[in-house]
């Protein structure tokens, strides 16, 4: 089968329509009966969720970033006196793996 004839077929396929009537007898039914009044529905939250909108906006107005610990690295990595525990290195990149 050609490339041509395939793509023609699967355009075929996507465009064609058939109609299905999902509707069972209770829905035929109560279309059929009188209206009733129309009961509104409600929702509550949790006081967690009506938190979420102002703990976002905390979250975007911060950086993120510990600049005290970012500077007192930098100094320490600047005079010398930065090392790095390569045993404690591996256990920590092992235990974050683990925990993927």
């Amino acid at each position: 089968m050609s490339d041509m004839s395939i793509k023609s077929s699967i355009q075929a396929a996507l465009t064609s329509s058939q109609k299905v009537d999902v509707r069972d007898k209770n829905t035929a039914d109560k279309s059929q009966a009188p209206q009733a009044k129309a009961q509104a529905d409600t929702v509550s939250l949790t006081d967690a969720a009506a938190q979420l909108p102002t703990l976002q906006q905390t979250i975007s107005n911060s950086s993120g970033v510990d600049s005290e610990r970012v500077e007192s690295l930098r100094a320490a990595i600047a005079d010398g006196s930065y090392s790095v525990d390569a045993t404690e290195l591996a256990q920590n990149m092992i235990g974050f793996e683990q925990g993927l």
